[in-house]
C-alpha cells in the first residue's frame, strides 16, 4: 500500500512539473484588474496556446511560438507563469524576458515576482532565493549553499529591454520571452542574437509575443510561420473566442430587435461579413457577442471602427492592417500587396514568370571630350535589352521590366512616352547596418504604370550610365535626378555636361507666388517638396491607381511610417529608396506635359545630338 501511495505521489509530482495548467491552477496566483489576488485558472486561449507548445515538445521539437496578441487575453501573464513554473521546478533552467521598454519590463517582472511570492511554502514548489535584483533578476537557489554551488534548482530569471539587450551575445538560456517584439528597434538583429543563445532541444522554449505594429519585420516573421516556412507556431486568439467578450441584453424584447448589420445602427458595420468569416472557421457568433462589439465601439473606441480593429482584432490580417503609424492607407496597401503577388511573385512559375530580368547594353556609342578635365568619354547613343542568362554570376544588379513579351520571351518595343527618376544613395546608415541603395524607377508617362526598376550600390559613374541606357531604350525618356545633399550631382554632370542628354528635368520653385522654372538641374526633396510627393502618392494608393508592379516597391510602401515627431521615413531596418524614386517619377508625370508622340522606336532607341550645342546651362547650377 505504501509503495502504491509513493508511486501515485511520484506520478503527481511529475505531472506538476510537466503540466503548466495543473501547476498554475493549484499553486499560482495573480492580481486581477480589480486588484484582487486570484488563482491562475487558465482561460481557453491560454490552454490552447499551452497545448500547441506541448505538442511540439511531444514530437521531440523545440518549443517555438509567435503569439499575436489581442487586448486583455492574458498571453503575457501565461508566458510569465510558464517561465516561473520551469525555473522553480527544473535544474539550471535560465529564463530571459526581453521587453520593448522599461515600463513593460517592470510589469512583466512584477507578474513573475507575484507568482513566485505566492507559491506554497514548500521547498519542492518554492525554492528559496539566493540573489535577486529588483525588476531585473531572480536566482532560485533552494536551501543549499549557493555560494558553494550546492543548490537546487540553481535556475535564474532575467528581465532586459530590447534597447539595452546584449545578453544574447554570451549567455545561454533555455527559455526566452520576447515581449512586444513588433516595437523593438532593429528587430532582426536582436532576434538573431537571442535565437543563437537558446539550444535546440525539446525542453527549450521561445515565445515571441506582440500586438501588431503594421507591416514591419514582425509581420514578415509571422507570415513565414503562418505559411510553414519556419518552425514557429503562428498563434492568434481573436476577440470572438474570448468568453468574457459578450454583453447580455436588458430583456428578451431587446434581443429580438437586434439585427446583425442593422443599417440604422452606426456601429453595426461589417457585422454580416464578420458572422460569415467566423462561420467559415467553424464557429458561430452569438447576438450577445455582437452586442458587446457595438457597445465597445461606441463607448471604448470613440465610435471608430478602426480603433476597435486595432484593440480587438478578429483576424491576424485585421490586426496588422489596423496598426502602425502608416503614411499610406493600410487597407489599400494590403490590397496592393495582393496585386503585386501577380505581377512580381515570390516564386516565379511558367504560368506567372514575373518581371523580365536583364541588362541594358550600348548598341552604339560616340566619343565626347568631357567638359570636366578634357578626357575622352564614351557616350551610349542606342540601347538594347539583353536578358540575364540563368545561373551565370553577374556582379551588377539586374534591371527588372514589366513589359509585354514577344514570342521569344523578349520585351516588345516600348510604344509610349516614359519618365525615369533616379534616387542616388546618400550613403546613410542611421537605420540599417548597410548604406542606402541607388534606385531608378521608370513609369509610362500616359498611364503612370511602372515599367522598370533598378536597385544597386554601384559607383555613381556606373549609375549615370545605367539611367542613360534605360532612358534611350524607353524612347528618350525624361530623366529626373534627386540632387539633395549633392549625391545626384555626378549623375547630373554626366547626363548634361558629357552626354548632352536633352531631357533632364529642371526644378520649379515651390511655394512662391509663381512656380517658375529655375535654372537648376535635378529635383530637391525638402520640407517644401516632400509633402507634395507624399500627398500625390497617397492619392494614387487611395484611388487604387498607383501602377505599382514591384514587390520591393510595394514593401517599401507598407513600411513607410511617420515618427512621433511627424517625420516620414522608412521603418528602422528598412529602406525607402525605390519609393522615393517612384514618388519622384509620378510627380514629374503630373508636371511634364505629354508630347503625344515618342521620338524613336524602342528596341534600338537613341538620340543623335552631339557636341556642345544642346541648350544653355549655367555651371553654377550643375
Amino acid at each position: 500500500m505504501k509503495a502504491a501511495t509513493a508511486t501515485t505521489a511520484d506520478a503527481l509530482r511529475k505531472r506538476i512539473k510537466e503540466e503548466t495548467p495543473l501547476w498554475a491552477g493549484h499553486f499560482a496566483f495573480i492580481i486581477d484588474k480589480a486588484g484582487h489576488k486570484i488563482p491562475l485558472q487558465a482561460k481557453p486561449g491560454q490552454l490552447e496556446f499551452d497545448r500547441q507548445l506541448e505538442a511540439q515538445r511531444a514530437e521531440g521539437k523545440p518549443m517555438r511560438a509567435l503569439n499575436l496578441k489581442a487586448r486583455q487575453v492574458g498571453m503575457s501573464t501565461w508566458t510569465q507563469a510558464k517561465a516561473v513554473h520551469r525555473c522553480t521546478l527544473r535544474e539550471r533552467y535560465d529564463a530571459l524576458t526581453v521587453a520593448h521598454d522599461r515600463e513593460t519590463g517592470a510589469k512583466l517582472y512584477r507578474m513573475a515576482e507575484t507568482i513566485y511570492a505566492n507559491l506554497p511554502d514548500d521547498p519542492e514548489l518554492k525554492p528559496a532565493l539566493g540573489q535577486h535584483r529588483r525588476q531585473r533578476f531572480l536566482h532560485f537557489a533552494g536551501d543549499g549553499l549557493w555560494t558553494a554551488g550546492d543548490t537546487f534548482p540553481d535556475s535564474r530569471y532575467f528581465v532586459d529591454t530590447a534597447g539595452e539587450f546584449q545578453a544574447g551575445r554570451g549567455g545561454t538560456y533555455r527559455f526566452v520571452h520576447g515581449s512586444e517584439v513588433a516595437f523593438w528597434p532593429q528587430i532582426m538583429l536582436k532576434l538573431t542574437a537571442l535565437m543563437a543563445a537558446v539550444p535546440d532541444d525539446p525542453e527549450s522554449l521561445i515565445v515571441l509575443e506582440s500586438t501588431a505594429n503594421g507591416f514591419n519585420e514582425f509581420k514578415d516573421i509571422w507570415d513565414d510561420a503562418e505559411e510553414g516556412r519556419s518552425d514557429y507556431i503562428a498563434f492568434f486568439w481573436p476577440w470572438w473566442r474570448e468568453e468574457e467578450y459578450a454583453r447580455p441584453f436588458l430583456n428578451e424584447m431587446e434581443r429580438e430587435r437586434f439585427t446583425a448589420g442593422d443599417p440604422q445602427n452606426p456601429h453595426a458595420e461589417e457585422e454580416p461579413e464578420l458572422v460569415e468569416m467566423v462561420k467559415e472557421k467553424g464557429f458561430e457568433l452569438t447576438l450577445e457577442q455582437l452586442n458587446w462589439r457595438r457597445y465597445v465601439i461606441a463607448n471604448k473606441c470613440g465610435g471608430d471602427l478602426r480603433i476597435f480593429h486595432q484593440e480587438y482584432p478578429a483576424s491576424p490580417e485585421q490586426a496588422f492592417i489596423s496598426t502602425g503609424k502608416r503614411v499610406f492607407d493600410p487597407y489599400k496597401v494590403a490590397q496592393l500587396l495582393v496585386t503585386v503577388e501577380l505581377s512580381d511573385p515570390k516564386v516565379p512559375s511558367e504560368a506567372n514568370p514575373g518581371p523580365l530580368i536583364g541588362d541594358f547594353k550600348a548598341a552604339e556609342e560616340r566619343t565626347e571630350i568631357s567638359s570636366r578635365g578634357g578626357a575622352q568619354v564614351q557616350i551610349p547613343t542606342r540601347a538594347l535589352w539583353t536578358p540575364r542568362a540563368p545561373g551565370i554570376a553577374n556582379p551588377t544588379a539586374p534591371w527588372r521590366l514589366w513589359m509585354e513579351r514577344d514570342d521569344n520571351g523578349l520585351p516588345k518595343p516600348p510604344e509610349s512616352e516614359y519618365i525615369a527618376f533616379v534616387d542616388p544613395s546618400g550613403g546613410q546608415m542611421e537605420e540599417t547596418d548597410e548604406p542606402d541603395y541607388h534606385a531608378i524607377e521608370i513609369i509610362d508617362h500616359a498611364t503612370g504604370v511602372q515599367v522598370a526598376e533598378y536597385r544597386s550600390r554601384i559607383d555613381p559613374d556606373l549609375l549615370a550610365r545605367e539611367v542613360l541606357l534605360a532612358a534611350l531604350y524607353f524612347n528618350n525618356a525624361h530623366i529626373g535626378v534627386e540632387r539633395t545633399g549633392g549625391w545626384g550631382l555626378p549623375v547630373l554632370r554626366f547626363l548634361y555636361l558629357d552626354a548632352h542628354y536633352p531631357h533632364v528635368y529642371r526644378s520649379k520653385k515651390v511655394g512662391a507666388s509663381s512656380e517658375s522654372t529655375e535654372q537648376r538641374l535635378g529635383f530637391s526633396t525638402d520640407v517644401r517638396t516632400k509633402p507634395i510627393l507624399v500627398a500625390g502618392m497617397q492619392e494614387l494608393i487611395r484611388i487604387e491607381k498607383s501602377g505599382i508592379k514591384s514587390r520591393v516597391l510595394a514593401g517599401e510602401v507598407r513600411t513607410y511610417t511617420q515618427t512621433d515627431a511627424g517625420k516620414m521615413q522608412a521603418e528602422p531596418g528598412k529602406y525607402d529608396d525605390c519609393l522615393m524614386a517612384y514618388m519622384g517619377a509620378q510627380h514629374l508625370a503630373r508636371e511634364i506635359p505629354l508630347k503625344g508622340r515618342f521620338e524613336a522606336p524602342g528596341q534600338a532607341s537613341g538620340f543623335a545630338v552631339g557636341g556642345q550645342g544642346v541648350g544653355s546651362y549655367d555651371p553654377r547650377y550643375v
